[in-house]
């Protein structure tokens, strides 16, 4: 009797649950999630409250949120994308096919870590050689392509030969195993260039790190990235003969999302990036420098003292002409800054492997900066967060 009143209120607690759960409340959840997110990196949860009304809109920015995360998840894990789509179409229904994705799979996971291993060690070489020589990217490509040809040649020589003696088509089993999938695959290898720029990119090393070590550290994230971008591909692929599609989409995508989930822990700068794309992409920020007018009559000059806002005043008086940019802009509620605030945002995106107070650093620096904005609601300036300082002559 227990475990059913027990299972009785479960499905009571569910269907409550699922009654409050709807696409409304998780489309608005996800949108406010995001929002207050940005305002708490650049220091101004004050205009939470503000700007924040629950109306259709959140549904509209919850579509920018979701297209933001699906962007970097596609570049994240296009390497694994690419590794599915060339080795899910294989169609032979034979003894054979099994063995070949295990030994393709293996191919290109072995291909991608020399690829790092050729790209980063010429690069090394070039800049050590104590001259200038240019990046001979073709040669690159070709080594990285014969390592996946030699690779090829070395796991599935043995299923080219049965097929050979089961099938005949000697030529066309040969240019197929050993040259047309050594390029797929050798592509798919490279391919995870694109989401080792997103991490290369703004990473920053302590002052005074060697280059050796600095060049042990790419490689080894690099190493890092290749092997968590292609787990899902690697898990899709195997699990294709022991249960649904259904199951496999749904246990890959929960592996990619506790893929995801570590980056974040250990990367801190990957949900800022996510989030500056949600921004950008939904017109809440806009670092494009305007030109604001605000009356003379109305404010007085200490407002705009600072000399980041490179503000004059208009020919005929009446105007402060500012310089400045959109931080945040939702709802009536504004966020304009002066130019510096760009700077001091593109270093609040740049990270140090493992290193919570660089982070700490440089969000502390944006906030700083962000002290200089002024608040915009119905076109009127909002009462200073900040004085401006006073210039003193020397």
């Amino acid at each position: 009797m227990g475990n059913k009143e027990i299972n009785k209120r479960f499905i009571k607690l569910q269907t409550w649950f699922l009654t409050i759960f709807t696409p409304a409340f998780a489309s608005t959840s996800i949108a406010v999630l995001f929002v207050w997110s940005h305002l708490a990196r650049i220091g101004q949860t004050g205009l939470f409250l503000d700007s924040i009304s629950f109306s259709s809109f959140f549904s509209y920015l919850m579509v920018f949120a979701c297209v933001s995360m699906l962007l970097f998840c596609i570049v994240l894990f296009m390497p694994s994308l690419l590794t599915g789509l060339f080795l899910f179409n294989y169609k032979r229904e034979n003894s054979f096919r099994d063995e070949l994705i295990e030994n393709n799979i293996k191919i290109v996971f072995l291909t991608s870590l020399l690829s790092t291993l050729i790209f980063f060690g010429y690069f090394f070489l070039v800049h050590n050689a104590g001259k200038e020589v240019a990046q001979n990217v073709l040669l690159q490509l070709s080594i990285i392509w014969l390592c996946s040809f030699t690779l090829a040649l070395w796991f599935n020589r043995s299923i080219t030969c049965k097929q050979i003696s089961t099938e005949g088509k000697k030529i066309k089993n040969i240019l197929s195993m050993h040259v047309l999938q050594p390029t797929f695959l050798s592509l798919a290898a490279c391919i995870y260039i694109f989401p080792l720029d997103l991490f290369l990119r703004t990473l920053k090393f302590p002052e005074g790190t060697g280059e050796i070590r600095q060049v042990l550290t790419v490689i080894a994230l690099s190493m890092f990235l290749i092997i968590f971008s292609l787990i899902p591909s690697i898990v899709f692929l195997r699990l294709r003969t022991q249960t649904s599609l259904l199951n496999q989409v749904t246990m890959t995508g929960g592996i990619m999302a506790g893929i995801v989930f570590i980056i974040f822990t250990f990367v801190h700068m990957v949900p800022a990036l996510i989030l500056t794309m949600f921004l950008k992409m939904s017109g809440i920020m806009d670092l494009t420098p305007y030109v604001y007018g605000v009356p003379t009559a109305s404010y007085p000059a200490e407002y705009f003292r600072d000399s980041a806002w490179q503000g004059v005043r208009s020919s005929d008086d009446k105007y402060y002409l500012l310089k400045a940019v959109k931080i945040y802009s939702l709802g009536d509620i504004r966020l304009i800054c002066p130019l510096n605030i760009i700077q001091s945002y593109k270093d609040s995106l740049q990270y140090q492997l493992l290193d919570t107070d660089y982070d700490n650093s440089v969000r502390g620096k944006l906030q700083d900066a962000v002290s200089q904005c002024r608040r915009v609601k119905n076109q009127e300036l909002l009462t200073l967060e900040k004085l401006p300082q006073v210039e003193t002559k020397k």
